[in-house]
């Protein structure tokens, strides 16, 4: 095993200090450096930091004022001794293999990057991160919400973008990139900083079987005090330099449904397009592919006005549709909006074998699983 450097910068977040760290120490190879860095806390956490026997050296650093993660990563990068450079948010609670796995993925990759892990929602075991992609005018994570243990998320992919909430590189490539771009603030800087690796013919990857649970996006108000500003950042200068690769994790997702169920591809489904988002027609694209003439079976009822996180069929959708002779794809910005239409998907069965919830994420799902999906 190299010798590893761990970056774990602190912003408050007191609550989930204890967890993080007690996994931490399971995760740790023996005799890595630890570098805290407090970005300038508002709350005692170097008093929530364990001993950390299995640490080599424990490094602990603080910034006066809250600078951001940017900031405080490059803080520790200037101190990092290892060969392998690990970067760790501090509301994570960590699997003991996940920092091993990604090392081990460097070893065995050729040209390797930047790694990132397989995150899953402590609160419904659903994905949170297993990569991300590019549609036509966005960005997102695949997969998101799936079930932890699908069969898409339980596949290492080479990725242009990966989650900064845990990140492996060797030094090596930490050379190469250099610092995260501090003209970032807590967002954007690691999409920008996988980026520069492809820009340089590096290969990204998210390691399945590096695991850990988040609860993201914790650490209060200022973690998106400029968002704003990092989008406006980020699309400035990486526009035009990206391949849009959305797509193909819609085939990815539609290939493993129809190994499921081979004959779906038979079924005359029409779409219901009750989505929101940019990538509509790039995601209809793809479903035109699989069923020729689908194209002309589109049935737009878009949620453009409509801000809820969950759509209630009966109540969006003509009362009469409910008992329509004819499968329907759901298009859905986000297929967890669905989640909550029971009774919806029960009278559906009674009048057509098999219908599809396909969403904007590049999650394809039967509406049969529906009822294990959060």
């Amino acid at each position: 095993m190299p010798r590893v450097s761990v970056i774990v910068p602190v912003f408050n977040g007191m609550a989930f200090l204890p967890a993080f760290f007690d996994s931490l120490r399971a995760a740790l190879p023996a005799g890595s450096q630890v570098l805290i860095i407090d970005d300038g806390s508002t709350q005692p956490v170097v008093e929530a930091v364990p001993e950390i026997p299995e640490s080599s050296e424990v490094v602990y650093l603080r910034n006066a004022e809250n600078l951001g993660y940017s900031a405080a990563v490059n803080r520790g990068f200037a101190q990092v001794t290892g060969d392998v450079v690990i970067q760790l948010n501090s509301d994570l609670v960590l699997d003991p293999e996940c920092i091993s796995a990604m090392i081990e993925l460097i070893a065995s990759e050729r040209n390797v990057g930047i790694v990132g892990s397989k995150l899953i929602y402590p609160t419904t075991g659903g994905i949170q991160h297993i990569g991300m992609a590019f549609g036509e005018h966005s960005k997102c994570h695949i997969y998101a919400d799936l079930p932890a243990d699908h069969p898409l998320c339980r596949v290492t992919r080479e990725m242009q973008i990966v989650t900064g909430a845990t990140v492996a590189m060797t030094r090596r490539v930490l050379d190469q990139l250099g610092p995260l771009d501090e003209g970032y603030f807590n967002h954007n800087d690691d999409l920008d900083h996988c980026l520069l690796a492809v820009d340089r013919g590096l290969r990204n990857f998210t390691c399945a079987d590096s695991v850990a649970y988040h609860w993201e996006s914790h650490s209060g108000p200022a973690r998106f005090a400029r968002v704003e500003a990092a989008e406006a950042r980020f699309w400035g200068r990486w526009s035009g330099r990206y391949d849009i690769d959305l797509g193909r994790f819609v085939d990815e997702a539609l290939d493993q449904t129809f190994g499921t169920a081979p004959d779906i591809d038979r079924f005359p489904f029409e779409v219901i397009d009750l989505s929101r988002g940019s990538d509509q027609q790039l995601v209809l694209d793809r479903l035109a592919d699989r069923w020729p003439g689908l194209a002309a079976r589109v049935r737009s009822f878009r949620q453009m006005n409509n801000s809820d996180s969950r759509l209630s069929l009966p109540l969006v959708l003509p009362h009469w549709f409910v008992s329509e002779p004819v499968p329907f794809i759901y298009l859905v910005d986000r297929h967890r909006e669905l989640a909550e239409n029971a009774m919806w998907f029960e009278n559906r069965r009674r009048v057509v074998k098999e219908e599809l919830i396909v969403d904007l994420r590049a999650a394809v799902l039967r509406t049969s699983e529906i009822g294990c999906v959060e």
